[in-house]
């Protein structure tokens, strides 16, 4: 698939000069040399196509009236009124800003209708709950309880080893933990298990969850209608069922009846999707987040306000002097929150019906929530730097795009941390095809360290956002601060990823005097523009490195003693921006851009 270098566009404040904000790469299939970041002009920022964070405001300010608004139907959950609402407002704007047509992908989703869930053992009935697209059992069914076995003695069930002595049929037990739930039913599902329980792990204290608290509001991943049924169960129920399991003989296991009500119905929703009229339709840069939240509360940051960043920036796009050189779809995703279906449909879609058009897509940035209230500046680690993201495949490229974000935050001396490529977002689908992927993140149910606390503020010890999947996402617990940081880089990244650079016609030299004739004479007339007036020093151009943090909470004076976060990539040369200064008065500055010729696979 095409993969191409990656420039940020000239200001419209700064098109007469070459100096560029950005030459961050992604390549032909893809890059084999690291991403370079082109150095601003002294007094600069990097090239951000004028996103700010009351841009993002306005629109996040209506998609929370809108949200509050349908608080009896569900909020903006994806197949209910409010969603319909949201989508019509963000179809409008997309339209109104003539630079994108707009049209909506429908597809259709299995949902569910929950009935009981339970496990009966010796005449007590354990209560449960669902998952959202785990499969259910059409009667009663009863079998043998059993619990999988790690090497290291745990009962998480993360390895297909850990279901080794697990007998065909069995009701399995599985604590919470480490791994996905959809790998846990997945490895039961390969022993044959006939039902699956899921218990809750002991919970952080700033959880403020009881053992006896239901572990409801997830997801097992898209509906698999081949795995075995499955539940969930809270800690108190399945640690008792756990001692009973293991303290039973091996020739009488402990035998349990599970009771699974559920039934799914084809019901219909879409995605918007919008392309720019402008760009090369043959280099397609897809920037997306989720519309659809939670039943439990009006979502706000998750992920309205990622919604709200992508119209705010299709307003930017439109308004750019300088077209973008590549095609910019923008798509707000529909029931992410069951499963991350809508861009799952939409890339299925593409691979399977349209594969020349899904060629074209050269990269994927996703924004889902960007404004928690404890936050952090995320990025997606996708050199692994900091988190190894075991069981994804993380696409060649992606390293080149988290430094897009990386670079620039650096260039802007701000902080920001590494946050886990785990593929649990809209961009999941996207690097299960091949493309590579980044995006930022400002923190959900992680719990904020003092180290982070140095670095963004807050406080330490709660969650980066404890509104998360609540009925408090309001508008009101948004951190406009984290906002207004999130809102230019991601402009930068559209700059990056979706425009060329332009590159200014050399100076003509001036024309050696012939032997024997006279030199010119000096003008006596003014020159069009006054000559800048040399500082007394002259200051030095910082050259930002992506393999040291060089924001506020780098290592350095007043900035506390902490790791540097930067990127681990080696050796990415700046552009140089000479400035010669040969006489008092005169002082000739050569602007020089960098093209990057896109290498085509």
């Amino acid at each position: 698939m095409p993969r191409y270098t990656l420039h940020s566009p000239p200001s419209r404040a700064r098109r007469a000069s070459a100096v560029l904000a950005a030459g961050a790469l992604v390549g032909g299939a893809l890059l084999s040399a690291p991403a370079a970041f082109a150095a601003a002009a002294p007094g600069d920022s990097p090239e951000d196509l004028g996103l700010t964070g009351a841009d993002v405001m306005t629109h996040l300010t209506e998609l929370a009236r809108i949200s509050e608004s349908f608080a009896d139907d569900g909020y903006r959950v994806w197949n209910g009124p409010g969603y319909e609402a949201a989508a019509q407002y963000a179809e409008k704007v997309l339209e109104d800003t003539g630079a994108f047509t707009v049209s909506r992908q429908v597809f259709e989703v299995d949902t569910p209708e929950f009935g009981e869930a339970s496990l009966t053992v010796d005449g007590t009935t354990y209560e449960g709950s669902h998952f959202d697209n785990s499969e259910g059992i059409d009667a009663p069914y009863t079998g043998a309880l059993a619990l999988p076995l790690s090497a290291d003695g745990g009962r998480l069930g993360c390895e297909p080893t850990d279901f080794a002595d697990i007998a065909a049929g069995a009701i399995v037990l599985v604590q919470r933990g480490v791994c996905s739930f959809e790998q846990k039913i997945d490895n039961a599902t390969a022993a044959d298990a006939g039902a699956v329980f899921i218990y809750n792990n002991e919970r952080p204290p700033e959880e403020e969850a009881s053992p006896d608290d239901q572990l409801t509001n997830v997801t097992s991943g898209a509906r698999n209608a081949d795995d075995s049924p499955a539940a969930t169960l809270p800690q108190s129920s399945g640690d008792t069922l756990a001692a009973l399991i293991e303290a039973a003989p091996a020739d009488a296991p402990v035998e349990g009846t599970a009771v699974i009500e559920k039934q799914f119905l084809t019901t219909q929703t879409f995605n918007v999707i919008a392309d720019s009229i402008a760009g090369d339709p043959d280099d397609t840069v897809v920037i997306g987040a989720h519309l659809d939240g939670v039943a439990e509360g009006p979502g706000v940051n998750d992920n309205a306000s990622g919604s709200a960043a992508v119209l705010a920036l299709a307003e930017k796009i439109a308004a750019s002097d300088v077209p973008n050189d590549k095609r910019i779809r923008l798509a707000l995703w529909s029931a992410e929150e069951v499963g991350l279906l809508g861009s799952t449909a939409y890339v299925a879609d593409l691979v399977e019906n349209d594969p020349a058009e899904w060629e074209r897509i050269s990269a994927y940035l996703n924004y889902d929530m960007i404004g928690s209230e404890n936050f952090t500046v995320g990025v997606y680690d996708a050199n692994r730097s900091t988190y190894p993201a075991e069981g994804v495949t993380i696409p060649e490229g992606s390293a080149a795009i988290e430094q897009v974000y990386t670079d620039y935050f650096d260039a802007i001396e701000q902080p920001w941390i590494d946050t886990e490529y785990s593929g649990r977002s809209d961009y999941q689908a996207f690097i299960d095809n091949g493309v590579p992927a980044g995006g930022l993140f400002s923190g959900a149910d992680d719990t904020k360290t003092a180290e982070q606390v140095q670095q963004f503020g807050g406080t330490a010890g709660v969650f980066m956002d404890r509104n998360y999947h609540t009925v408090n996402d309001t508008l009101a617990n948004v951190n406009t601060d984290a906002i207004a940081i999130f809102a230019p880089a991601i402009g930068h990244a559209a700059a990056a990823l979706a425009w060329a650079a332009v590159e200014e016609p050399p100076v003509e030299p001036s024309p050696e005097p012939t032997p024997g004739e006279p030199s010119p004479e000096p003008t006596t007339e003014p020159t069009s523009e006054p000559s800048p007036v040399p500082s007394e020093e002259p200051a030095a151009v910082p050259s930002p490195s992506p393999s040291v943090t060089t924001g506020p909470g780098a290592n350095g004076p007043d900035r506390g003693d902490l790791a540097a976060t930067g990127s681990d990539v080696d050796g990415s040369p700046l552009p140089a921006i000479g400035l010669g200064m040969l006489a008092i008065g005169v002082i000739v500055a050569a602007g020089t851009a960098i093209v990057r010729r896109r290498a085509h696979e």
